[in-house]
């Protein structure tokens, strides 16, 4: 008895004590458990909030062909021009016909690819890995020269990712697609990207030369079969016609940019073009251009058709347009800072002045625009050049 009388008053100091550390911890344990919640809702709070941002491209649905795929194979058709300079008329229909008899876009044996925008948005799951090249089967015999580290054999290569890469033939021409740093045969930009390097090689390749097709897809796999295959695929794509469109472009900018994209290739002439289309221009440019002798757009023909076709009549020029009053237009020189997709780029020598305009163009996103450029060129996507960059005309 006298023991537990003894412990008692140790027991309810002992009490009084947790019960003070308690009221003194929790709050600030509360602060710690909010603080590191809402760290991890803002960018750069945690790992996984490092995401990639949306490719340039997008498309729309095409049958069989993931989304991110389909932007893989559009944003290897405008990259390579830049990776292979000497490389022209490379089309992501051909990337497609590989990548479809290859590997069915990424979906071979039930494999999928991540459609969810983030660090692994592309990568294909689980991993495309062909058959060991043992020299067995009709194979050749392809002795590990990787460790395993691509293919996860240590005797023998395999194929790997959607488009089908030796290892050490990836190892020798990888490219980074999606731009993060790494090069991953099992991501459909890498590959889509790295394929087009493959196909062009290092010297002049035009693409638009059948045999020059030819002879590039039979380098890539030896069997006249294949290239009937790929080529009887890429058919198939090609009769889609344009399946891109901008990034998070409002309904009015989808009509702007798909009204000017379906005139891609059509000739740059002089006063050519107007709000009903295509037409022949004018005599002459200040360089001497007679744009009557060209069926056509030059810049401003072909922005002024685009924007009619969302019932806005800009003008014929430039200069006009800016003027116009019928788009919100700020000065930006250098900068695209506010730009959306489908907005109008105007250009001048003298940046930031509103005046001398000698060039338009419609902005696509990611530092992309569709313009007609110059005489002897063509309606094309290309980087916007900012250096000389005026003003920029807000659709909406």
């Amino acid at each position: 008895m006298s023991t537990d009388a003894a412990d008692e008053p140790m027991s309810a100091a002992k009490k009084l004590l947790i019960a003070l550390a308690i009221a003194t911890v929790l709050p600030w344990v509360f602060l710690f458990l909010v603080i590191s919640m809402a760290a991890n809702l803002l960018p750069g709070g945690d790992d996984d909030s490092k995401q990639k941002v949306p490719p340039e491209v997008s498309c729309v649905k095409v049958a069989g062909i993931p989304k991110p795929t389909c932007e893989a194979y559009l944003s290897a058709e405008i990259k390579i021009k830049t990776v292979r300079p000497k490389c022209t008329n490379l089309r992501w229909t051909l990337l497609a016909g590989i990548g479809k008899i290859e590997s069915n876009h990424g979906q071979y044996a039930g494999a999928k690819v991540i459609d969810k925008y983030g660090k692994e948005y592309g990568n294909v799951v689980p991993p495309v890995i062909g058959i060991p090249l043992n020299g067995r089967e009709g194979t050749a015999l392809i002795y590990d020269t990787d460790d395993g580290k691509y293919d996860n054999d240590t005797v023998y290569d395999r194929a790997v990712g959607p488009t089908q890469f030796i290892p050490q033939t990836w190892e020798s021409v990888a490219q980074d697609g999606d731009e993060d740093g790494d090069t991953d045969p099992q991501n459909v930009f890498d590959s889509a990207l790295t394929t087009a390097a493959y196909l062009c090689g290092t010297g002049e390749a035009d693409f638009s030369d059948k045999k020059v097709e030819h002879d590039a897809i039979l380098r890539y796999n030896h069997s006249e079969k294949y290239v009937s295959d790929v080529l009887a695929a890429k058919a198939e794509y090609d009769a889609l016609g344009d399946v891109s469109g901008p990034i998070d472009a409002s309904e009015k900018a989808q009509k702007v940019i798909a009204a000017a994209r379906k005139h891609k290739g059509v000739d740059y002439s002089w006063g050519g073009g107007d709000a009903h289309g295509p037409s022949y221009g004018i005599c002459c440019s200040p360089g001497g251009h007679d744009g009557r002798k060209t069926f056509g757009f030059d810049c401003s023909g072909l922005t002024e058709y685009a924007y009619a076709q969302v019932s806005l009549m800009i003008g014929s020029t430039a200069q006009a347009q800016h003027d116009s009053g019928k788009v919100r237009v700020t000065s930006s020189p250098g900068s695209l800072a506010g730009a959306k997709p489908g907005d109008l780029l105007f250009f001048s020598d003298n940046p930031g002045s509103g005046k001398g305009l000698h060039h338009v163009s419609i902005y696509l996103g990611k530092n992309m625009q569709i313009e007609a450029p110059r005489t002897g060129d063509v309606v094309k996507e290309s980087p916007v050049r900012s250096n000389e960059l005026d003003s920029i005309g807000h659709l909406e």
